[in-house]
């Protein structure tokens, strides 16, 4: 048995293999569907690993992060740039994975890609991703050592995660994978315990990005960017307020009212 110590100071024991989520059910039904991640001594984890995993702290000192907690809100942002990676990989075969973190207000990853993905793409891109919600499969993470993960993403096509761990990686014998459904990738999380309990998305833009910022490296890759929220009124707000930015922006005022203009004389490199 483990003890675990609630940010109250209630003590509990539960069997060694407990996860967070299981402490969460412990205390009631609603706070497991609400929890999303954990945070133990300051570091934010899976809520579905085993405590005894995550921490040799005798008892864990551990507070569940719900869909109240911001930590949280990072945790499911994250999570939702693989849903919508997943969905691209769905919608254009043969997509290279490169890296997809959380940015302020939402996330991005970054895909190599023939073809261009285009504005018009972004409704399907939802759908899919709404299918991908709606099965509500878990993240798994698992671990590989890195010779067994190089030969592992070189079966999967991923030439950029295999160039990752050969040389941004070198320093590292052991790591960690997520699988959701048919969907694997290279990242050390964590990760929400499964793409049901995300609850608002939009994909927001696209535009060029380069592996690594190198440009020099010659990969040119697509940086599609999305935003995610607990709700669809906090998602709602958030648009408005972009919207309301772009409204205000002086230089659409300015194009709006006439209050900039070109001459020859002047010319257009100011």
């Amino acid at each position: 048995m483990i003890q675990v110590q609630l940010p109250d100071g209630t003590l509990q024991e539960h069997p060694d293999e407990a996860t967070a989520l299981d402490v969460a059910a412990g205390i009631g039904e609603r706070l497991a569907g609400a929890t999303m991640a954990a945070e133990i001594d300051g570091m934010v984890v899976d809520a579905m690993r085993p405590l005894k995993q995550l921490t040799d702290a005798d008892p864990v000192p551990l507070k569940l992060l719900t869909n109240r907690d911001a930590e949280a809100l990072g945790v499911m942002r994250h999570s939702c740039a693989h849903v919508m990676a997943r969905a691209v990989m769905r919608l254009f075969p043969g997509v290279g994975l490169a890296f997809g973190p959380t940015v302020a207000n939402g996330y991005y990853y970054d895909f190599e890609l023939d073809e261009p993905i285009r504005e018009d793409d972004f409704e399907r891109i939802e759908q899919e991703m709404r299918a991908i919600v709606k099965e509500a499969e878990p993240f798994e993470r698992f671990h590989l050592g890195r010779d067994e993960a190089i030969e592992f993403c070189g079966e999967l096509g991923q030439a950029l995660k295999v160039e990752h761990i050969e040389t941004g990686l070198s320093e590292h014998p052991d790591l960690s994978f997520y699988r959701q459904g048919e969907f694997v990738d290279l990242c050390r999380g964590p990760h929400v315990p499964d793409a049901g309990r995300i609850k608002a998305f939009k994909v927001l833009s696209v535009a060029g990005s380069h592996w690594k910022g190198d440009a020099s490296n010659g990969r040119r890759l697509q940086r599609l960017y999305g935003t995610a929220w607990f709700s669809k009124k906090e998602q709602a707000a958030y648009l408005e307020r972009i919207e309301e930015a772009r409204r205000r922006d002086h230089r659409v005022l300015g194009k709006q009212h006439g209050l900039f203009s070109i001459t020859p004389e002047v010319g257009q490199g100011l």
